[in-house]
């Protein structure tokens, strides 16, 4: 395994394509290319400092996973015919995921570019859109879809320490509890509310309530 990472953003997904910090700090993409590489240590680095929703990600088994996705606004909205061409795909339209379109292929229509089949020329259906290969392979890019994204293999198993204010933030987001201070005495109380305080546990404090976080999960 090669000392090669990227660092998702799931928070800026499209579709079910995981998004990369680009290179640069040019903020975030889809397109694995132009994701930024991190050693080993950079990555550490980097999930350290992070936010819940960056995720270092081992870029060999990322690159392993890339599918050729095609981005609609990169593409004519209607049938484009182009004199001499031999070798035409077409796309269904009105149909994405995300921004990226579904080709028809041998069996159902997939997003995957590299199963579109190709016709000698564009044929009479109004649900379909068909322009030349050479068009779409222009502007075709690599992704990764999130339901291939592997927490355990391609980031534990590649070497990196989950930091501690992410096994924080797991642990309150799993449990659905949020921390509440008491205005009164100042103790911390955790309960389902995440906005009005439902009083304090504290029996000595003038907010104190019998309803309780125990209660309150066990209805």
């Amino acid at each position: 395994m090669k000392n090669r990472f990227y660092l998702a953003c799931l928070r800026d997904n499209v579709g079910s394509n995981v998004s990369f910090h680009r290179k640069n700090g040019c903020g975030y993409h889809t397109d694995i290319d132009q994701a930024e590489v991190y050693t080993k240590e950079e990555a550490q680095r980097a999930w350290n400092r992070g936010r819940d929703f960056d995720l270092p990600v081992c870029a060999d088994q990322v690159d392993a996973l890339a599918v050729w996705h095609v981005d609609c606004q990169l593409l004519p909205s209607e049938t484009t015919i182009e004199p001499g061409c031999t070798e035409y795909v077409g796309f269904v339209k009105g149909r994405w995921n995300g921004n990226d379109v579904y080709w028809l292929t041998r069996t159902s229509a997939k997003t995957d570019f590299s199963q579109a089949v190709s016709f000698e020329a564009p044929e009479q259906d109004p649900d379909v859109v068909y322009l030349p290969r050479h068009m779409a392979e222009k502007v075709k890019r690599r992704t990764i879809q999130m339901q291939n994204v592997n927490r355990r293999k391609m980031v534990t198993a590649a070497g990196l320490v989950m930091p501690d204010h992410i096994k924080k933030a797991k642990r309150r987001k799993d449990s659905g509890l949020n921390r509440m201070n008491c205005p009164c005495c100042g103790r911390i109380n955790w309960q389902m509310n995440p906005y009005d305080f439902n009083g304090c546990r504290n029996r000595n404090c003038e907010l104190f309530s019998a309803y309780s976080y125990e209660s309150e999960v066990a209805a």
